[in-house]
């Protein structure tokens, strides 16, 4: 099962045990990531079906249309995944200017 989830409000929210994945490069990750996010890159993409099946798996990427590709693909394989939308975009904007 693939679900959307608005980054601020999973990160609200969000449920110990998730597997929170960046898929954005190792670069882009090095300068600033979400707190306990794994880096996971698009072309190291077949890495993602080595995580566990009884986990959620949470993806995002730069403004999360990939992600949202990714997690339809690992939904489709059985996994239980979340697309993480607006992406570390919007995890930035928001933790700049934060909103209720």
């Amino acid at each position: 099962m693939m679900r959307e989830a608005n980054i601020w409000e999973y990160l609200k929210n969000h449920r110990n045990g998730d597997i929170i994945v960046d898929l954005r490069s190792e670069t882009m990750y090095a300068f600033g990531t979400i707190p306990g996010a794994i880096n996971i890159p698009v072309e190291r993409i077949a890495e993602l079906y080595d995580l566990p099946k009884e986990k959620t798996i949470c993806l995002f990427c730069q403004v999360g249309e990939i992600s949202g590709q990714f997690a339809e693909l690992l939904s489709d394989a059985g996994y239980n995944t979340c697309n993480l939308t607006g992406g570390y975009r919007e995890y930035l904007r928001q933790s700049i200017t934060p909103q209720d």
